[in-house]
């Protein structure tokens, strides 16, 4: 099972720009029957090789901006390390209940279809200062979550800063790198990972995420946000149906 979760978190993490937590840690909950917080902190150490293995199929598109990666994943070190020990405080459920409130939210506007005009992203002193405050919270949501913070940075990217959804998935990855190895140097301090399970996800994960960037590219964007959406929810309905049962 761990195979199969990696194989599907890689093709999402390549086609979106996302972690591939959104699969993995519902996965390792309702199949695998890890707590909430275990599946987290194994979520943030898997997706690790799969966003390297994303990011690499962006270079070879140039679909990254390097600058505003760095600014933001400056920031997102921060966040993750704060992120990571929030989650040391907060419950399973209230883990599981913030887990879903985020699927379904960024699902809700991913079906609202906002006209954006793309443009060469420029950058000046007060747009590093915001790009490191946003960095800082992707971080937080990776630390806490367990996923990359693409679910939220992408749409950013996107909608105030005018980038093409290639190079926002690409950016995103780049930050997911870091965020994920901040976030998962904490968690292995607290001692909140299953590391074989995280690896073989991990490596699983990573021939699917360069197929997903190469669909990236050749994927319009209204249909990238649909198909993109109807995963978020069939995540938050498996989480849902476990908390139920």
């Amino acid at each position: 099972m761990p195979i199969v979760i990696g194989m599907m978190a890689g093709l999402i993490s390549g086609s979106f720009g996302v972690g591939g937590g959104i699969i993995i840690v519902p996965g390792l909950v309702v199949f695998l029957q890890f707590t909430q917080r275990l599946s987290h902190g194994t979520s943030l150490l898997a997706i690790l090789p799969i966003a390297a293995a994303g990011l690499v199929g962006f270079i070879f598109h140039d679909s990254i901006d390097v600058v505003y990666g760095l600014f933001l994943g400056l920031g997102s070190i921060f966040g993750a390390l704060i992120g990571t020990k929030l989650l040391g405080s907060i419950s399973n459920t209230w883990l599981t209940r913030i887990f879903i409130v985020i699927l379904l939210l960024t699902a809700a506007r991913l079906f609202i279809d906002i006209p954006v005009k793309s443009q060469e992203l420029s950058l000046s002193p007060v747009t590093a200062i915001v790009l490191v405050v946003i960095g800082a919270l992707i971080g937080a949501i990776a630390g806490v979550l367990g996923i990359g913070g693409g679910l939220v940075l992408v749409p950013i990217l996107i909608i105030f800063f005018g980038a093409a959804a290639p190079v926002a998935k690409g950016t995103s990855l780049l930050v997911t790198l870091i965020a994920g190895t901040a976030g998962t140097w904490r968690n292995y301090q607290n001692a909140n990972i299953d590391i074989p399970v995280a690896v073989k996800i991990g490596l699983a994960g990573v021939p699917t995420a360069l197929i997903g960037s190469q669909l990236a590219m050749v994927m319009s964007d209204r249909v990238s946000s649909v198909f993109f959406a109807l995963l978020l929810l069939a995540s938050a309905a498996m989480l849902l149906r476990s908390v139920r049962t």
